[in-house]
């Protein structure tokens, strides 16, 4: 049966965005792109996108997958949190276990006999806290605005008095501000922005690209004409020299985005500055717990300190690759002792990690 999906991924309309943004950049010089959303990455790799586009058109991959800019100082700690009690129950998402850091993963540690589990969200955390009265169910959650706003809104619930949270949840709007500011060799002449998280915050928070940087963006989904379309936007926009943020994604975001989602944020979180992995720290994209929160706050309730840990494993390149400065092929791991069986860096790890999307659809 056809669906309103389908609509989206019909050949004739991919064929015709297709035309259309091979006829709006004729005749001009290259054009870089970032889309900063690992499910980007993962549907333009799947869809082979990159083959429908002009030579001009480079279309390359920005830190937007939350897995793989989770700091390997807080899987030290997770793993600190899971070892230092035998009735600590850590859970966490399947992705994150298996993130390589110095002194073994999450999964390396379940091996050694740690009770770490595998939950799909944090209700999922929440009930194995009622199960399991006389033990410290302790939720490792990591992700965007996207993952942090539902989690938010339930820790303003009634929760165990056996659960607490370790959060590692950035913020992408002002993470791309200081990535467009502070990186002298960052050419990029636009933006495919997050469709997931900009349903939280809207467009309006990412005006400073076009504002005060020049610079074209535009919202897209994640159907492979979502994301034509958006790429046509943005090579519109810079022809014209005619730059803003466009909401290629009406279906689902709303410019000044969702309300009550930041209103649950703005109640339990404080922006912070915050490591990302390869990265380094960047002033306000962290979402830190404010202290009213402090009694489920794991990282206080447990005095963890996150220790200065190397987040860069020997050979790897995930960090120049986060940033848009190489391609996975340039790495001299990929897809010979870096493969989403053996990773060497987070990017093979995460279903959205920009290596795992290459290696996995022979992305070139």
């Amino acid at each position: 049966m056809w669906s309103v999906i389908d609509t989206f991924k019909d050949p004739q309309l991919v064929k015709h965005l297709a035309e259309q943004i091979v006829l709006v950049s004729k005749n001009m010089e290259l054009i870089t792109i970032m889309h900063v959303c690992g499910t980007h990455e993962h549907e333009i790799s799947r869809y082979a996108l990159r083959q429908l586009l002009p030579p001009q058109i480079d279309l390359i991959a920005g830190p937007g997958c939350p897995v793989c800019i989770t700091p390997a100082s807080m899987i030290v700690a997770a793993n600190k949190l899971a070892m230092m009690d035998s009735k600590h129950l850590l859970v966490t998402y399947g992705d994150v276990m298996r993130i390589p850091v110095p002194g073994g993963s999450l999964s390396d540690t379940r091996s050694q006999g740690a009770d770490i589990r595998i939950v799909y969200s944090m209700l999922d955390a929440i009930k194995l806290a009622h199960e399991n009265p006389d033990r410290e169910v302790i939720f490792f959650s990591v992700g965007f605005e996207t993952t942090a706003a539902p989690v938010a809104s339930l820790l303003l619930g009634v929760l165990p008095n056996n659960f607490s949270i370790y959060p590692c949840h950035r913020y992408v709007p002002t993470a791309l501000q200081a990535l467009v500011k502070e990186d002298p060799i960052m050419r990029i002449n636009g933006f495919l922005l997050p469709g997931h998280a900009a349903i939280i915050t809207g467009g309006k928070v990412y005006e400073f690209l076009p504002h005060e940087y020049g610079r074209a963006s535009a919202i897209a989904g994640f159907e492979p004409s979502d994301i034509l379309n958006g790429i046509w936007s943005i090579v519109k926009q810079i022809k014209e020299q005619k730059t803003m943020v466009d909401n290629c994604y009406k279906r689902a975001v709303r410019f000044t985005g969702n309300p009550k989602a930041q209103y649950y944020l703005n109640q339990v979180f404080k922006k912070d500055i915050a490591a990302w992995r390869g990265i380094g720290d960047l002033p306000d994209t962290g979402f830190e717990l404010k202290s009213n929160f402090d009694h489920i706050n794991a990282k206080k309730r447990f005095q963890i300190k996150e220790d200065n840990v190397e987040d860069v494993m020997p050979g790897c390149s995930c960090p120049q690759i986060m940033l848009g400065h190489l391609k996975p092929s340039s790495c001299p791991l990929f897809s010979i002792s870096c493969t989403p069986i053996t990773p060497k860096g987070p990017c093979m790890v995460s279903q959205e990690g920009t290596c795992r999307a290459h290696y996995v659809f022979k992305e070139i």
